[in-house]
């Protein structure tokens, strides 16, 4: 992560090349479907707020950019539950690196977006853990202006974690709303 920040930084002095560096913050929904490995523990998915941050460079097509996203679940099994599996809570933070390609359209820029990052979950009142895991989505950037644009994104991030209950497996859809500033 180190050499990712040292590079946005070179990116940020060196405007040569056509590099567009930017950060933004971002907002939005997600949907999470959790499932403990063999528990038969139906969990109702719900939707939840967003949060986070972005930065990174694109230079013609391609982009590298680091995210930060936070999203706080909170379960309701379909039916009464064992007390070890009722867990009021779930906090899912994720920093993450991720590649972008930029399709050549004008006003509107499609991408396509992959990464893998370090996911923490944690458990209210039992227990948490930290893991790596995947993400994969689509997104448009709109330019509102020289330095500003708007960035609409839908990313899956793909993980499973290891607890006391067992093996956590968590699949969260999220959309995003970005905001971001072009240095």
């Amino acid at each position: 992560m180190l050499g990712v920040v040292v590079g946005l930084v070179f990116a940020f002095h060196a405007n040569a090349y056509g590099q567009d560096f930017f950060v933004g913050i971002k907002f939005g929904l997600a949907l999470q479907d959790i499932s403990f490995g063999d528990v038969q523990i139906e969990y109702n998915a719900h939707t939840d707020i967003t949060y986070g941050f972005r930065l990174g460079v694109i230079i013609e097509n391609i982009g590298i950019e680091a995210s930060y996203y936070y999203a706080q679940h909170f379960p309701d099994p379909e039916a009464p539950s064992p007390p070890e599996y009722d867990i009021e809570r779930l906090d899912l933070k994720n920093f993450s690196l991720n590649i972008l390609y930029f399709f050549n359209v004008p006003v509107v820029q499609p991408y396509i977006t992959a990464g893998y990052g370090t996911y923490q979950m944690t458990l209210a009142g039992f227990d948490k853990d930290r893991s790596g895991g995947f993400n994969v989505g689509l997104g448009a950037n709109i330019k509102a202006g020289k330095s500003v644009s708007f960035s609409l994104e839908g990313k899956y991030h793909m993980v499973s974690f290891e607890f006391d209950q067992g093996k956590l497996k968590v699949d969260d859809f999220a959309w995003n709303i970005s905001v971001n500033y072009h240095f």
